[in-house]
């Protein structure tokens, strides 16, 4: 990926497990609107060439990573110094069987047990701009409820104050927990939330 905000949509025929309509503005947890958890590339490249990204059959998951607090400016970092981001792709699946979701963002909270600092320690919104299609489709039309979406959960901003307060975090090595929950908008215009995933990064010197 060139970009953080870069996001690719991949097709996806999953049944449905929720019924057709909205979902009523509640909070939806998941059930119809969902976060699959955190993704990499299939294949990093070399540059200029793109990376190979995530799809609905080849999307293997990204747990966690291990960075450098004074060296790390954002989270997804370049990990192997080729000059873009490293996973990070947020799957996302609406399970609607009628309406569409239009993706607003994530909403992030970032934890560090041990912290000096009120918890959540730092929180952001990170807007996202995604159109997922219905679950359910006419035969021989292909699905489009799923995408798969890089960005940043922890921008310069918040790396910075992290690194200005580092008498106030535990102990390197030490590790910071990163909740995140993503929101949308169906056609109906009812509000989702979906089931919070966490990423957990472990922090050196």
């Amino acid at each position: 990926m060139r970009t953080a905000r870069a996001v690719v949509v991949a097709a996806a025929a999953w049944v449905a497990i929720a019924g057709c309509g909205s979902g009523g503005g509640s909070n939806d947890n998941g059930v119809s609107f969902r976060a699959l958890g955190v993704f990499q590339e299939i294949q990093e490249q070399v540059a200029p060439a793109a990376d190979t990204l995530p799809t609905k059959d080849n999307h293997p998951g990204d747990t966690g990573r291990t960075i450098s607090l004074s060296r790390t400016s954002t989270i997804p970092n370049d990990v192997n110094g080729d000059g873009d981001f490293d996973g990070g792709f947020l799957g996302i699946e609406n399970q609607l069987e009628s309406q569409r979701i239009n993706v607003q963002g994530v909403n992030v909270s970032i934890f560090i047990p041990g912290a000096r600092l009120q918890n959540p320690v730092a929180t952001d919104f990170v807007a996202l701009s995604i159109t997922l299609g219905p679950a359910k489709v006419a035969e021989g039309e292909t699905a489009s409820n799923l995408a798969f979406a890089q960005t940043l959960f922890v921008g310069p901003d918040i790396m910075a104050f992290l690194n200005q307060n580092q008498t106030l975090l535990p102990s390197t090595p030490f590790t910071m927990n990163i909740v995140m929950r993503i929101t949308g908008i169906d056609d109906a215009g009812d509000t989702f939330e979906s089931n919070e995933i966490t990423y957990t990064v472990d922090v050196l010197p």
